[in-house]
């Protein structure tokens, strides 16, 4: 009843509080009271959530979706960057949360899967609480932080599930991760080659072995498994027998995006990657072309291994085995402490802190080249930190909808091609957070339970034929 109620009356309610909290900042700065700029400062926030309210839950989720990329970590070193990541990706994402609640669409059968990213989600909180003084020492900050870094993928998810983003057809979302693909291939580039980028971000421009293309995705690694997943569904597309009407810009997608993966210089989703699209091509009608893609890619590797091993980047990044042992003990570390609290884990946000006074030992590394270093593997960090029960929390929807989604994409239906399409993109995005830990990220939080979502509406319709 009340949310009925709260639904029907959403935006003259919006409204009515800015009107009010306008009233009370006009009273504050007549009297020149105090309290002026915090009474300004909601003006403007309700003022926003009203606009942004009003807005279409289409169209705000689409454009929310379109300028995500944009708006990261990176754009903090901006004074505009982050005030647009505040009205347009953290404000939007909030006004989703809320549109789910008040717009729920009541004729959604929710299944047992559907209950488990929310809660994950509890379940953080519930460690935070009870491990950490984060809500007492830094109330905003850690609000923040938890919406971005742990519930937005939630969030995203029961939006397009049960919430007004039902509305939001599947192919448009493909439409709009192959648009960004190319919009970030083409940024990769140029930041790699003029070291420009929107933000003017240059973290990793003056790294040995060459300058590593971010774009507006502050870290190579987030860049280069963002561009893979848009590769995947590009190839998908194209080869599962894809809409006509995204097929063109499947192509361009690939020709923009590759380049830009390439010039991240980072192994794991440049592998990932290749791993994915390899499957995609071998278990789709053209297999014949995957075997002659995968044949290509061998020869062309073997005539080139011999200049490729003489070049600075190879030195640094593939041949360079130290990095490579300090994250092999960095897994050993990993699971040894898990192997201590195997159950609830260490505790929310634990992990730096347990592994550095853990006293352990690195038999063939310096114990130094393991300390500074962080996870390099999401769902270690999540194995450390929250237990095999968080760990069981965060996977099992991803678990469960995948291999019913491979079922589908194995049939002679007409949605096959979004099943794979889903499935690949995923696959790069899981491969990728093995080799770097995706908990500083928002949007690697966010991207696999978008594609969760879809694969959730694709179990929840009967297939049809092609």
């Amino acid at each position: 009843m009340l949310t009925a109620t709260l639904g029907r009356h959403q935006v003259p309610l919006v409204y009515a509080a800015a009107v009010a909290v306008s009233l009370a900042a006009g009273l504050a700065v007549a009297r020149s009271q105090d309290g002026v700029s915090m009474s300004l400062l909601a003006l403007v926030a309700l003022t926003g959530i009203a606009i942004l309210a009003s807005i279409p839950p289409r169209i705000l989720f689409v454009g929310w979706l379109l300028v995500a990329p944009f708006l990261q970590a990176s754009a903090d070193d901006s004074e505009l960057g982050r005030t647009l990541t505040w009205a347009l990706y953290t404000a939007p994402a909030l006004v989703m949360l809320a549109l789910t609640f008040v717009r729920r669409d009541r004729t959604v059968r929710v299944r047992w899967i559907d209950w488990l990213p929310g809660v994950y989600v509890l379940y953080v909180l519930a460690s935070m609480v009870l491990t950490t003084n984060l809500l007492e020492s830094n109330v905003t900050g850690t609000a923040k932080a938890v919406v971005l870094f742990v519930a937005i993928g939630s969030i995203v998810y029961y939006f397009l599930i049960v919430g007004p983003g039902r509305a939001v057809r599947s192919e448009t979302i493909i439409a709009v991760l192959l648009v960004s693909g190319i919009a970030q291939g083409v940024l990769a580039v140029l930041d790699s080659t003029i070291g420009w980028n929107v933000w003017r971000y240059d973290g990793w421009q003056h790294v040995s072995g060459g300058a590593r293309a971010v774009s507006t995705l502050t870290n190579p690694a987030l860049l280069g498994g963002f561009l893979g997943a848009t590769m995947a569904i590009a190839v998908a597309v194209l080869v599962w027998d894809g809409p006509r009407s995204l097929r063109r810009l499947s192509w361009v997608t690939l020709f923009a995006a590759a380049p830009g993966l390439v010039l991240t210089l980072t192994r794991g989703p440049i592998l990932a990657t290749a791993l994915v699209l390899v499957l995609l091509l071998l278990l789709s009608r053209a297999r014949i072309v995957g075997l002659a893609v995968l044949a290509a890619g061998a020869i062309a590797i073997a005539l080139l291994l011999p200049s490729l091993r003489a070049t600075e980047v190879y030195q640094v990044r593939v041949a360079n085995t130290v990095s490579i042992q300090g994250r092999e003990a960095l897994q050993d570390w990993s699971l040894r402490l898990a192997s201590e609290k195997p159950v609830l884990g260490w505790g929310y946000g634990s992990f730096d802190r347990v592994k550095n006074t853990s006293g352990f030992s690195a038999e063939g590394v310096p114990i130094k080249n393991v300390l500074q270093y962080t996870s390099h593997n999401t769902y270690l960090t999540v194995l450390v930190e929250l237990g095999g029960v968080g760990l069981i929390l965060f996977v099992g929807p991803f678990l469960v909808l995948g291999a019913r989604a491979l079922a589908r994409a194995r049939e002679a239906s007409a949605d096959r091609w979004l099943a794979a399409a889903a499935l690949g993109a995923l696959l790069v995005l899981v491969l990728t957070a093995s080799t770097i830990d995706f908990r500083f990220f928002s949007i690697a939080q966010m991207l696999p339970f978008l594609f969760l979502a879809i694969l959730r509406r694709i179990a929840a319709t009967e297939p049809q034929q092609p």
